[in-house]
C-alpha cells in the first residue's frame, strides 16, 4: 500500500492499492454565517413538535411566510405581535418554537363514503394543532368531471378549492396527493374505505362542516415553555426544540415572558450554544422591582431588558424581544445603541431620567427616545444602555470597567469563536500531520489578520484591534493544536481569551 500526496491522476502507476492524501482546502475565505433570531412563545397556530426556521425569499418577506404558518397578528402580547416588529425591522431569518398548554390536539373531520351503509373514507386535518383550527370548515361537492369530487376548504386566510379529485391512488388527481402537496393549512388522510369502487369511496356531499377539536386545553406553564426531551424517540417540545438549531441561532428570547424558572434555562442555553439571550424582568411593574429581579442572576450570556414597546400598527412586544431584534439588525462589532427603531411609537411604562439612570447602574437595558441620526431635531427609540451580562469575573470579583459588559462584545466573541470552528473544520477529527498543522496555522492566522485588516476595507470594517495566538506543535488533534487565542477589542484595555472547541455540542440529559 502506497500513500500518495498531491496526485490528481493514477495514470502511469503500476497496479496496486494506493491511498491518495487529498490536500486540505487552501482557500482563506470563510463564509460568515447569518445572525439568526430564535424565539419561543405562544402563536395562534403552528407545530408544537418541531421548530420553524424561516428565511426571506426574493419575493416574500419573512413575516409574510411566518403569518401563513404561525397566524396573523391577532392575539395581543402573543408571538403573533412579534411578527409585526420583525416585518418593520426587515429581519431576513428567524427560528420559531410554538408552545401550548396540555390538552392540545390537531382538529380533524372524518368524511364518509357514498355506499348505502356509509363507511369512513377520508380524514381532513388541520396541519398544525391549536385553537385556531376550530374556525376551519370543509365543504364537499361533486366535481366538474364525472365521478370526481370537489373539496372547498375554508380558513381565516381564505378559501382553498380543489376540483376533479379522485380516491384512486393511481389517478393524477388523487385527493391526498393533490391537497397535501398544495395546502398550507390542511392534511388529508385516506382511511381506505371498504367500498367496492373508487367511485363509491368518494366522500359524500356535505355543506360547510366545521372541524372539531384543536382546543388548547390549558394555560401554558413554565414547564411547557422549557419543554421536554425524550432521548429514546428524540422528540422535543418548547425551548428544547430550539436546541436542534443551537449552532445556528445567535440571539434568543422567550416572547413576552419572563420568570425565575424559565429565565435560568434560557441563560444556560446561551452558555451551552455560545449565543446571546435576552430576558425580561419577570412581573416587575416598576424600576425598583426590575432591579430586585436583576440581582437574582449573573451571567455572561444574557441581557435583561425592561418594558414593552408598541409598533406603529399597535403591536406590543417586550424589551427583551426588541433588543434581540436590534442586535441582529446592527453590525456584530457595533453596539445595539446605534440602531434606531423607527417603527416604535410608544411604551407601556413611561420612564424619567432617574429611572433610566437606575436601570443603567444596575445593567438593565431599556429603550428611550433619543435624538435621531437624521439630524433634523426628531427623536427615535433606541437602546438607552447596552450594559448587561456578568457583574463579576470568573474569580467572583466585581467588574469595574463597564465596557467589559457590552453586549456587542459578547456577541462578537461568540461570532469569532463560531467562525474559528468553521475555519478549523477541515482538520477536525483527524490526526494532525506536519503539513496539516502548517496549513491550519496559516489559515487561522489569515482569518484573524482579516478581522484586524479586512481585504476589502471599502465594504468591510475592522472587527478587532489585535490578536495573539499560540499553537502546540506536538498536538495530535486540531483541538489541542489551537491553544490560547486572545483578542483585543476596540475601546477596551484588556485582552479577552476566546474559547475554541472543535467538537460538537451533545445533549447531556433533561
Amino acid at each position: 500500500m502506497t500513500i500518495l500526496r498531491g496526485v490528481t491522476s493514477l495514470a502511469g502507476y503500476p497496479p496496486g492499492l494506493y491511498i491518495n492524501e487529498q490536500a486540505v482546502p487552501q482557500s482563506d475565505e470563510v463564509k460568515t454565517s447569518d445572525f439568526v433570531l430564535g424565539f419561543v412563545g405562544e402563536f395562534d397556530r403552528g407545530p408544537v413538535n418541531q421548530y420553524v426556521l424561516i428565511s426571506e425569499t426574493p419575493t416574500k418577506r419573512l413575516s409574510e411566510i411566518a403569518a401563513t404558518v404561525l397566524g396573523p397578528t391577532t392575539k395581543p402580547n402573543a408571538g403573533n405581535a412579534l411578527l409585526d416588529h420583525l416585518h418593520h425591522a426587515k429581519i431576513k431569518k428567524a427560528a420559531f418554537v410554538r408552545v401550548l398548554g396540555a390538552g392540545y390536539a390537531t382538529a380533524s373531520l372524518t368524511l364518509q363514503d357514498r355506499q348505502a351503509s356509509p363507511a369512513d373514507t377520508m380524514k381532513v386535518s388541520a396541519k398544525y394543532p391549536g385553537e385556531y383550527a376550530n374556525i376551519f370548515t370543509v365543504e364537499v361537492a361533486d366535481g366538474t368531471a364525472p365521478n370526481t369530487f370537489k373539496l372547498i376548504l375554508t380558513s381565516d386566510f381564505g378559501t382553498e378549492t380543489y376540483d376533479n379529485l379522485s380516491m384512486d391512488p393511481a389517478n393524477s388527481r388523487y385527493a391526498v396527493n393533490v391537497v397535501n402537496a398544495s395546502s398550507e393549512h390542511f392534511v388529508l388522510t385516506d382511511l381506505q374505505s371498504s367500498a367496492d369502487s373508487f367511485d363509491l369511496a368518494r366522500p359524500a356531499v356535505k355543506t360547510k362542516t366545521q372541524l372539531s377539536g384543536g382546543d388548547n386545553g390549558a394555560a401554558v406553564t413554565d414547564n411547557d415553555r422549557i419543554g421536554t426531551y425524550d432521548p429514546g424517540t428524540g422528540k422535543r417540545t418548547g425551548q428544547k426544540l430550539l436546541e436542534l438549531v443551537g449552532n445556528i441561532v445567535s440571539d434568543v428570547a422567550h416572547i413576552n415572558y419572563s420568570s425565575p424558572t424559565v429565565d435560568p434555562t434560557l441563560l444556560a442555553f446561551g452558555e451551552k450554544y455560545n449565543c446571546n439571550t435576552y430576558i425580561g424582568t419577570n412581573t416587575a411593574q416598576n424600576v425598583s422591582d426590575a432591579v430586585a429581579y436583576r440581582n437574582t442572576y449573573d451571567s455572561d450570556f444574557g441581557q435583561m431588558a425592561f418594558g414593552y414597546y408598541r409598533s406603529v400598527t399597535g403591536q406590543l412586544i417586550s424589551g427583551a424581544c426588541l433588543s434581540a431584534i436590534v442586535h441582529v439588525k446592527g453590525n456584530v462589532e457595533d453596539s445595539g445603541l446605534a440602531v434606531e427603531c423607527g417603527w416604535i411609537v410608544g411604551t407601556d411604562k413611561e420612564l424619567d431620567f432617574d429611572d433610566y439612570t437606575t436601570l443603567y447602574e444596575h445593567q438593565i437595558a431599556a429603550f428611550q427616545l433619543k435624538p435621531s441620526a437624521a439630524g433634523d431635531g426628531s427623536l427615535a427609540w433606541r437602546l438607552d444602555n447596552d450594559y448587561t451580562l456578568a457583574k463579576t469575573d470568573v474569580d467572583g470579583n466585581v467588574i469595574s470597567d463597564n465596557e467589559n459588559r457590552k453586549v456587542n462584545k459578547r456577541r462578537l466573541n461568540s461570532w469569532i469563536e463560531r467562525q474559528l470552528a468553521a475555519v478549523a473544520a477541515p482538520w477536525q477529527g483527524k490526526a494532525m500531520t506536519k503539513k496539516m498543522k502548517d496549513d491550519a496555522e496559516r489559515r487561522i492566522r489569515t482569518f484573524f489578520d482579516k478581522m484586524v485588516t479586512p481585504s476589502n476595507p471599502e465594504t468591510e470594517t475592522s472587527k478587532i484591534e489585535a490578536y495573539s495566538i499560540k499553537f502546540n506543535s506536538a498536538a495530535a488533534s486540531i483541538d489541542q493544536f489551537v491553544q490560547d487565542v486572545k483578542v483585543k477589542h476596540y475601546n477596551t484595555a484588556e485582552w479577552i481569551l476566546l474559547n475554541f472547541m472543535g467538537g460538537t455540542n451533545v445533549e447531556v440529559g433533561n
